[in-house]
This record gives C-alpha cells, sequence and structure tokens, in this order.
C-alpha cells in the first residue's frame, strides 16, 4: 500500500473488536467507507487524520453517531491558526440534544447520513471541507 497520510480510526459500540473498534494508517477510501456504513445506525465514531509530517498541515475529521444522529468535527490550520469547524444548521431552532454522554446545541446535529458520506469522501480526496454545513464552532 503507497502511503498518503491518513489514518482512520473508529469505534462503534456493541461490536467486538477488530470490526468495532481500531485503527490503521495508510488507509484507503475502502477501509474508511466500511467503517462510516458500521456507523450508519449503530452508536460509535469515525475519525480521520491527515498528518505529513508538517504541523501546519495537520488536520483532522471525525462523525459521532447516536441513533441515527450525527455530530461532525472538522479541525484545520488557517494562517498557523487552529480552526474548528463543525456541523451547523441555523435553521434549526436552538435547543439541547444528549448523545454520548454530552449536551449539544441541536443545530450541531443532523440525521442526514449523506452528509457524513460526502464530508469525509471530499476530504479524503482533496484534504478540504467546502460544505457550508460545516461551519466555524
Amino acid at each position: 500500500m503507497n502511503k498518503n497520510d491518513f489514518f482512520v480510526s473508529w469505534f462503534i459500540r456493541d461490536v467486538p473488536r477488530p470490526e468495532g473498534g481500531g485503527g490503521q494508517a495508510n488507509c484507503d477510501w475502502d477501509l474508511i467507507l466500511s467503517k462510516l456504513q458500521a456507523l450508519r445506525h449503530a452508536d460509535g465514531s469515525v475519525n480521520l487524520v491527515y498528518d505529513n509530517g508538517e504541523e501546519s498541515d495537520y488536520k483532522s475529521l471525525s462523525v459521532h453517531a447516536q441513533n441515527d444522529h450525527y455530530f461532525i468535527v472538522f479541525h484545520d490550520k488557517k494562517n498557523e491558526e487552529d480552526v474548528r469547524r463543525a456541523s451547523f444548521d441555523s435553521n434549526i431552532p436552538y435547543g439541547k440534544y444528549e448523545m454520548q454522554g454530552y449536551t449539544w446545541d441541536s443545530r450541531t446535529i443532523f440525521t442526514d447520513y449523506e452528509l457524513a458520506y460526502d464530508t469525509f469522501k471530499q476530504f479524503f480526496e482533496t484534504k478540504n471541507i467546502t460544505s457550508s454545513r460545516i461551519a466555524p464552532y
């Protein structure tokens, strides 16, 4: 396998290892997709890190899931400053949603699995996220 500087890790609650948890460096899209699909109707998380050894290029993307509800966080660097963006929908009224033991702003929680798929696919292909649904947090 060619080195691509991506590392995927995952935790799927109630699924035994290795399918339910682990990590792999230099992962390919098929492995990432299989972990996202496993998370689709489960509780847990999938994390994808890009690290080529340059601190200024380090980026990470994670999706957390519970009961078909998702929350995405993207960490990036802009002008040597850490930038954190998260899934956000201003059309949803403010409220609180409990997921994985934490209380979240309900505007950051979504049920559209395709947003998770599209965001991970774009990050894997471009090392960036341009979706307007992933906003500064």
